[in-house]
């Protein structure tokens, strides 16, 4: 048992693959409530067409039909045709699936109006067709005799000829619908998998006379589109075999053999079904692909809007474009284009903490420490108005030990001091213990841990919080026994010279630069603990 499915990191948009759940859920709709009753509807046809004895009249005539054309798919229906039993409902849906026959039916130049049996033909083919449109099939589906009706080139894809048929679409659909719609976006997408699907339903009319249903063309333009706009990039999917599942990034065109097997399975399916008159429309699928392709390479071309004359709104919208494009890099995995797009975001919103906090999300997944540096001291040196759950997951990214490897010593006590004010306690411990049970780190910087540590125990025991006050008491007394012996580095006051430009231009309640001395976490409002 495989299963692959994308998945979506905080490196990407936040935004749900809306448009392939709603196609989803338009084929679900289309099987099982415009098609509920088509099962009912086709037995009442055909039952129709047996007792009525239209079978009589035209299966005799359809067999001296297909024996003239001398074709070999006009051989292959006539020898299906004669194995089967004398009133088998498959013999009348193989010649209802014979578009140009039915055609010669309804302009009466098979059952002309001067044979003998004309007048009573005629009215029971009349009832058989009324009977046999009701289907959704019928209705919605796609056939050469009904071509001239355009949205049937829409409709036809959301029909299908079972639940094997459904889900295996689906399957494709969820692997590689959300990938499509991250780099192209909701409304470019649909307009893809839409016109994808009705130029395979096209091609398949060209070479085929047999009626076609199903998302297969359009999934098939979906693949061909995700070949063009991803190509051999890396995409994060989560895998599941057998008892073996969790996550990985392989490249976009892993998922070209998951298609394949889905069309092995429906051409095995086919063999069993033959009698029928039914097959897997390869046209449709190999002319999605390529339209599919073609019209990502259009799509993913097409020109961004003119920018505004007005000046006063020039900032929002140079920002807003450095947004979309740095999302739709992280969503396709461009991870150092992504970084260097947000980067210049938060250097041009330095006010965004949501800005900040992506930028250390795709930082965080590439390999450049000093983009990860530049990402983490741009947080840890701006003041916040207030602490948000949002800012305080961050900061919890920032003790991840990838971030604290990058950090100087004086900046992971920063990290620590400012974990506290978020009341992740545990956390900021973690990060001193790793410096304090350092000796060689511990006496270099022995100023700054004991100062952060002293602050941390005051703030404790102001609030009252005395088991924290004394987890820090002995630390203290552990590492630094003798206050006129403690030694070191003075801690630095100013901003690395990297992020020093940022401060220069920010929107009021962010401070040019840190005070000389960090005073620790200030008391909380109602005698809460530090935040």
């Amino acid at each position: 048992m495989l299963l692959l499915l994308p998945y979506r990191d905080r490196s990407m948009t936040a935004h749900l693959p809306v448009v392939t759940i709603l196609l989803a859920l338009a084929c679900v709709f289309g099987l099982f409530v415009l098609q509920g009753r088509d099962d009912e509807r086709a037995r009442q046809a055909e039952d129709f067409y047996r007792t009525s004895g239209l079978g009589e009249i035209e299966s005799p005539r359809y067999q001296a039909y297909l024996a003239q054309r001398e074709d070999g798919a006009a051989a292959q229906r006539l020898r299906l045709l004669k194995a089967l039993p004398s009133g088998d409902p498959n013999a009348t849906r193989l010649l209802q699936s014979d578009a140009h026959f039915v055609a010669e039916l309804r302009a009466e130049r098979i059952v002309r109006p001067t044979d003998p049996v004309y007048a009573q033909w005629h009215a029971q083919r009349t009832r058989f067709d009324e009977l046999w449109r009701a289907t959704a099939v019928a209705r919605y589906g796609l056939e050469r005799a009904d071509a001239a009706q355009a949205w049937r080139f829409v409709t036809y894809g959301f029909l299908h000829a079972g639940t094997a048929h459904l889900l295996g679409n689906l399957l494709v659909l969820a692997l590689v619908g959300p990938l499509v719609e991250a780099a192209l976006g909701r409304l470019r997408f649909l307009a893809g998998y839409l016109a994808g699907g009705a130029a395979a339903g096209a091609l398949q009319l060209v070479f085929s006379d047999l009626p076609v249903i199903g998302a297969s063309g359009a999934i098939a333009a979906t693949v061909g589109m995700l070949a063009v706009l991803y190509g051999t990039r890396r995409v994060p999917v989560f895998y599941w075999i057998v008892f073996v599942f969790g996550t990985a990034r392989i490249p976009a065109l892993v998922v070209l053999p998951v298609w394949l097997g889905n069309e092995g399975l429906q051409w095995i399916a086919q063999s069993h079904a033959g009698a029928e008159g039914t097959s897997v429309a390869y046209a449709a699928h190999i002319g999605g692909l390529l339209a599919g392709a073609l019209l990502a390479t259009l799509l993913r071309q097409a020109p961004a809007a003119r920018p505004r004359a007005d000046p006063g709104e020039r900032r929002a919208e140079v920002g807003s474009s450095l947004a979309a494009q740095a999302q739709e890099a992280a969503s396709r995995l461009d991870i150092r284009r992504a970084t260097r797009l947000y980067q210049q975001l938060v250097e041009l919103e330095p006010e965004r903490t949501d800005h900040m906090g992506a930028y250390l999300n795709v930082a965080l997944l590439g390999p450049d420490e000093e983009t990860l540096r530049d990402a983490a001291l741009r947080l840890l040196w701006t003041k916040f108005r207030k602490p948000t759950d949002e800012l305080r997951r961050t900061f919890l990214q920032l003790a991840q030990d990838k971030v604290l490897k990058v950090l100087p010593v004086d900046e992971q006590l920063r990290l620590a001091r400012r974990l506290v004010k978020f009341r992740e306690d545990v956390t900021a411990l973690r990060v001193l213990d790793a410096v304090l049970r350092n000796e060689h780190l511990r006496q270099t910087y022995a100023r700054q841990l004991a100062d952060c540590l002293l602050g941390l125990f005051t703030a404790y025991s102001r609030h009252g919080l005395q088991r924290q006050a004394d987890q820090i008491s002995t630390r203290l007394s552990t590492y630094f026994p003798r206050g006129s012996a403690i030694g070191g580095e003075a801690p630095a006051n100013r901003p690395p010279p990297t992020i020093v430009t940022m401060f220069r231009n920010t929107s009021p309640g962010f401070a040019a630069t840190q005070p000389l001395a960090d005073p620790g976490p200030g008391p909380a409002p109602g005698g809460a603990a530090p935040r």
